[in-house]
């Protein structure tokens, strides 16, 4: 038998085939037996996200140089007037108070 005969064979039976095996309501049985869900404690679900995130994380970060990252920061710091510096420093301030106010207050669906 070659592959067009065959190719025409299984194309006719799964045409002709039922959608839908009758087994005298086996599967809803087996369904309705089966055990409730469990959901897992949101601590816990948290934690199974945020661990290998931090990982991977911590991973990537070691493979830059601290130097290479901190040299052009420390350099755009110098090359500041003090306007800016106490810009930074008054918006800095004002998300250090607001932040936990937020978390606080927040509505569920957020997290």
């Amino acid at each position: 038998m070659n592959d067009k005969h065959f190719d025409d064979f299984l194309r006719l039976q799964l045409q002709g085939s039922s959608p839908y095996l009758d087994d005298g309501d086996f599967s809803a049985r087996v369904l309705a037996s089966l055990p409730a869900q469990k959901r897992l404690n949101p601590w816990l679900e948290k934690l199974i996200v945020l661990l290998p995130v931090s990982l991977i994380a911590v991973l990537v970060l070691r493979q830059f140089s601290v130097r290479e990252l901190i040299q052009p920061a420390y350099g755009w710091l110098l090359t500041l007037d003090m306007h800016s510096l106490v810009m930074i420093a008054a918006v800095m301030a004002a998300l250090l108070l607001v932040a936990p106010v937020v978390l606080i207050l927040k509505p569920k669906s957020l997290f």
